[in-house]
């Protein structure tokens, strides 16, 4: 699993709570990528945060669990000030991250992935959480013996949404989960991330693939640009060819 992959560790439901970014800057080296980005996100909300290749989409969620230096601004959710915590704290206080890749152990089998995001737990407790997560992923209580790596894309992406679900938390970010996928396979996935909502926690998801199938179950659109965030518009605004085209290509459109 990659180092970059962030899970709730707050041992217990955590509570929905609102994420607030204010003129938030970072980059990599002398190379600043966010200029003041500023977002927010409700609780139980489905947040979208789409744009070109290379807009800054990544570091945005790198800089959000504290895997980049956070230059300026401030980060909150709830009460809790996320400039003065590490990616450890940020798992604590109930939120969780699916970076694009990386975010399973390929040689463990899917039980044990899961296993691994309840360490803590008493063995009971673990056994329990497990159960309860596969009957909600029932295609994965199938796959509950086989090896991460044997499995498809979508399947590893189903694990990964599981694993960062199991210890339930109130906030999940999701960095291009339906990237690669077959449109049978998005629509699964879309339907574990609304699951996700119905439980009442807050989703911010970076879409960068089949936007016009994900967009209508999200509340809210940022579209990124160039390191800049626009305001945010319903998702229904955004459903557009023309201009969802003009989006990822970074260009300029104008609605009759």
């Amino acid at each position: 699993m990659s180092d970059e992959t962030a899970v709730s560790a707050s041992g217990g439901r955590a509570q929905a709570q609102g994420l607030l970014l204010s003129d938030v800057r970072s980059g990599y080296g002398d190379l600043p990528i966010l200029h003041s980005v500023s977002l927010e996100v409700a609780p139980a909300e489905i947040v979208a945060v789409i744009g070109p290749n290379g807009a800054g989409k990544s570091t945005l969620m790198k800089t959000l669990f504290g895997l980049l230096a956070l230059r300026g601004g401030t980060m909150t959710f709830g009460e809790e000030n996320l400039g003065e915590t590490g990616p450890g704290a940020r798992a604590r206080l109930g939120m969780a991250y699916v970076p694009q890749e990386g975010s399973t152990f390929p040689e463990l089998t899917v039980y044990d992935n899961l296993a691994v995001s309840l360490l803590h737990e008493p063995v009971r407790a673990q056994h329990r959480r497990i159960s309860e997560t596969l009957e909600s992923f029932p295609a994965l209580a199938e796959l509950r013996r086989a090896r991460a790596g044997t499995l498809s894309g979508g399947e590893r992406q189903m694990l990964a949404i599981a694993s960062a679900m199991i210890s339930e938390p109130g906030f999940l970010a999701l960095d291009e989960p339906t990237t690669g996928l077959a449109p049978s396979i998005v629509q699964a996935r879309i339907a574990d991330i609304v699951a996700v909502r119905e439980r009442g926690t807050s989703v911010l998801w970076v879409i960068e693939e089949s936007p016009m199938l994900c967009l209508p179950h999200v509340d809210r659109v940022y579209v990124l640009n160039s390191g800049v965030l626009g305001p945010s518009q319903p998702a229904e605004d955004m459903l557009d060819e023309e201009l969802l085209q003009a989006t990822f290509f970074g260009i300029e459109h104008h609605r009759e």
